[in-house]
């Protein structure tokens, strides 16, 4: 899908969704009752991260990322142009490794990227098992790891930074209620499934059954069978069914809506049932284009390219020393002939609104970003359809909200650059335009910045206390962060400081300290690798390696051998 012809608004949001308590044993009840399905739908949300890497804290540009994506198809080419355009944007190196649609060659995609050292690697994982085994075979190799788009299982969410993609169960339990009101709630249906083995396998499937079972109890499942995402095998099996079940059939949902709903059409035009009530995952032009033809009735709606973009988009904000969610999810949405004009046919803008990247250009006191950043934002609402006037209100309260807490960090003058609260409220919510509102909040901004750059300058000595508490404790667990609890200061202006003394981010600097020291242990002291690498700061002895070989040119086992050699 073109996104030059066919763009939403999206506002990341950062919080964590509101999750149900999980019940006893979720594995007692049976399939068709939501709560089986509790741990596979609710996924990573609450599991415990073992120690991931350090953010460098030092912005995107000039990193190199490895993306592995699973294979082709309409959808994975549209993903795979998001990821493009946004690394290209942001000054990133990006080499895509494509697996076919097959677990065995992604294994030996995963050792490639691995060999290539990569800043960081995003993966679409092919199945949850192998692949989630295969996030903690990067994890080991001490790179960062980000997945996107099919979810692994709580143990690989336990080495990733983040997960990003659709909502696939929210999204396919509001395709189910659609599907329901065009079937008039009774008659029989059946599935075909996406690829057996993966997240989309389940959540497309099974959030269906479930919630049809529960709210609609006189439509009937007949049958449900995967044909890989494949026309020709779709084709075989929906004449099949129509053979076997008649006018019993009423109604087909689909995993994909382009190449396996091409296969369904055929099938039903072929035996004169196009009566069928059909919807799909979308939202490929395939898919978009059938619901115009009236040939597919609804589909799940988000945008591939915005897939893509999103875990770069989280990488950035990793790279930038943000904090990043557990999970990010795209909007949820359902096309149908009904609001098709509305979403597609009419040119939008993607609003991509990122409060914590203005929070940084703040911080970092980059004036131009933030100009930059506010004139997008005019340019979005006043060219957007799909956002309320509640929505506006509460955007514009989140982004004061972070104004607020940089005044009151930073101890500024509140009064001088806001005024009353009473004023703020009438310069929020009682301006004659949307545009004055932005421009009252960009005013704000642009002032604090003056305010922090004035203060700062005053702050040239402390980075030489921060260097030396470093050489000091450099043997504890330290980011930029903990650094910047420690000397009351915000953790990327304390990066900028560093760069600006020593002329090396804060984790090049760190990491060559204590390769110094473990130099030292390793020329006076009996400790083993391991025990070195625990001592100068590092939990993960794999990372340690990795370091230590880059620092050095030869791995620290081999270093320990000439120095018992010499």
């Amino acid at each position: 899908m073109n996104s030059d012809n066919v763009q939403v608004p999206l506002f990341w949001q950062t919080g964590e969704r509101q999750i149900p308590p999980r019940p006893d044993n979720p594995e007692k009840y049976p399939e068709d009752d939501s709560r089986h399905w509790y741990d596979m739908e609710y996924a990573g949300w609450h599991v415990r991260k073992l120690t991931l890497p350090e953010s460098p804290a030092d912005g995107p540009k000039g990193k190199s990322i490895v993306a592995l994506v699973s294979g082709i198809h309409p959808y994975s080419d549209d993903f795979q142009e998001g990821m493009r355009r946004t690394a290209v944007h942001f000054g990133i190196n990006l080499r895509i490794l494509l697996s076919q649609w097959d677990s065995n060659h992604q294994i030996y995609d995963v050792d490639e990227a691995i060999s290539l050292d990569p800043d960081l690697i995003i993966i679409w994982i092919d199945k949850i098992k192998s692949g989630s085994e295969l996030i903690g075979k990067i994890y080991k190799a001490g790179i960062p790891v980000i997945a996107a788009n099919t979810l692994p299982d709580d143990e690989g969410f336990r080495h990733i930074l983040s997960w990003t993609g659709p909502d696939d169960w929210t999204q396919f339990r509001l395709l189910a209620h659609r599907f329901a009101d065009l079937m008039n709630n009774r008659g029989g249906y059946a599935l075909i499934c996406h690829i057996k083995g993966t997240s989309a396998y389940y959540a497309r499937s099974w959030s269906v059954i479930t919630e049809l079972k529960k709210n609609s109890p006189k439509m009937k499942l007949l049958d449900m069978k995967s044909t890989g995402l494949d026309l020709e095998r779709t084709y075989q099996q929906v004449k099949s069914w129509i053979e076997k079940y008649g006018k019993e059939l009423k109604g087909i949902v689909s995993a994909d809506d382009s190449v396996t709903q091409l296969g369904i059409n055929r099938a039903l035009a072929e035996l004169g049932r196009e009566d069928i009530i059909r919807v799909a995952s979308g939202s490929s032009s395939t898919g978009i284009s059938l619901i115009r033809e009236n040939k597919c009735h609804a589909i799940t709606y988000q945008m591939a390219q915005q897939d893509g973009a999103l875990p770069l988009k989280v990488a950035v904000d990793w790279f930038n020393g943000l904090d990043i969610p557990p999970l990010r999810h795209l909007p949820v949405r359902i096309l149908d002939s009904g609001n098709i004009s509305l979403l597609v046919d009419r040119k939008q803008f993607v609003l991509d609104a990122d409060t914590d990247l203005l929070f940084q250009y703040i911080l970092d006191c980059r004036a131009d970003q933030v100009r930059g950043f506010f004139h997008e934002l005019i340019d979005g609402f006043s060219r957007s359809i799909d956002v309320s006037m509640e929505f506006f209100r509460g955007f514009c309260i989140e982004v004061y909200a972070n104004l607020h807490h940089i005044i009151k960090t930073a101890k500024l003058d509140e009064t001088t650059i806001v005024g009353s609260y009473e004023g703020i409220y009438k310069m929020l919510f009682q301006q004659p335009t949307l545009e004055k509102s932005i421009q009252w909040l960009e005013n704000v901004s642009l002032t604090i910045i003056e305010q922090l750059s004035i203060k700062r300058n005053r702050h040239g000595h402390l980075i030489h206390q921060v260097i030396s508490f470093v050489e000091d404790n450099y043997q504890t667990p330290m980011s930029l962060k903990t650094l910047s609890y420690e000397f009351n200061i915000t953790a990327p202006y304390l990066g900028k400081l560093f760069s600006d003394e020593t002329g090396e981010t804060f984790t090049v600097w760190l990491n060559r300290l204590r390769m110094e020291k473990a130099v030292e242990l390793m020329k006076t002291t009996d400790l083993t690798v391991r025990e070195i690498a625990q001592k100068i700061g590092y939990a993960n002895s794999n990372y340690f390696y990795k370091l230590f070989r880059n620092y050095m040119d030869i791995n620290p086992g081999e270093y320990l051998s000439l120095l018992k050699k010499g």
